[in-house]
């Protein structure tokens, strides 16, 4: 089969089209190289394939890729679609980008000697399917990359899986929402002195893209029903009271404006990821 070249990424990478107009990035050793746009490939030296399967994801992936080495990419969306089929998860395509630049971001961390462990709450006795997935991403990650990520990435990955549970079904956020909810976010914030920086940039675009997709959820009534042992939540309000606070008005603005009921276990994951963000 042959594939038509529509962006080299670089010497190993390109983003290519089937002959029925699917979109893939594949990998593959040396085979960017010399290649330009419009060009033919021929499958026999592809190694690894990433289909796109519509605008929206294929766009967050081209922005990913800006940053994000492609290996770790492709290592990522593999161990994502092992455990969606393996565990029977329904998750949100923008797992895939979220969970990725999450990986990268711990990587340079551990590289920099500057990694810490996470301060998600352990809450595998309500999730239990979703750590074992978590776990088991967790190890396909390790075993098919150069990294050694340590075993407390089990909860992080776990909290990306609860983040993004839904069905495709659902409409993807609507550019008026994402406005909206963005500029809700940014007023609150204003007032405690945060605003997206270099420092803290991936972070923020996360917390950006759940808000995003959780009101859309909300909406249409797929929100958490899980209930999280209160305890846990008492614990990591005392824990951090700033991103408590935070999170809580984050919540009430949110609900006001958008004419919507967010449940506490929602608070919870806004003051997990306004703690990493500060």
């Amino acid at each position: 089969m042959l594939l038509v070249v529509q962006q080299v990424y670089n010497n190993n990478s390109a983003l290519v089209k089937f002959d029925d107009g699917k979109e893939a990035i594949v990998h593959g050793k040396g085979i960017g190289f010399g290649k330009r746009r419009g060009d033919k490939l021929n499958s026999h030296h592809v190694s690894q394939i990433l289909y796109l399967g519509d605008a929206q994801l294929k766009n967050q992936v081209l922005n990913l890729l800006q940053d994000v080495p492609m290996d770790i990419v492709i290592t990522v969306f593999k161990a994502i679609d092992c455990v969606k089929s393996d565990y029977q998860l329904g998750l949100l395509n923008y797992v895939y980008i979220t969970l990725s630049d999450h990986i990268f971001q711990m990587a340079k961390k551990l590289a920099a000697g500057t990694y810490r462990a996470s301060v998600a709450p352990d809450i595998r006795q309500q999730y239990p399917q979703v750590y074992a997935a978590a776990n088991a991403a967790l190890k396909l990650i390790n075993q098919q990359s150069q990294l050694q990520l340590p075993e407390t990435e089990v909860k992080n990955i776990a909290l990306h899986f609860i983040n993004a549970q839904g069905s495709e079904k659902t409409p993807a956020p609507a550019a008026e929402l994402g406005s909206q909810v963005n500029a809700i976010v940014a007023h609150v914030f204003k007032q405690y002195g945060i605003q997206r920086n270099v420092t803290n940039h991936n972070y923020f675009d996360r917390l950006m893209i759940h808000l995003q997709y959780l009101v859309e959820r909300v909406q249409h009534h797929q929100w958490d029903r899980q209930k999280i042992n209160p305890q846990i939540e008492r614990d990591l309000r005392h824990a951090y009271p700033q991103s408590f606070i935070i999170a809580d008005q984050i919540a009430k603005t949110l609900e006001k404006e958008l004419q919507i009921k967010l449940n506490e276990n929602e608070r919870l994951y806004f003051m997990i990821h306004i703690q990493r963000l500060i």
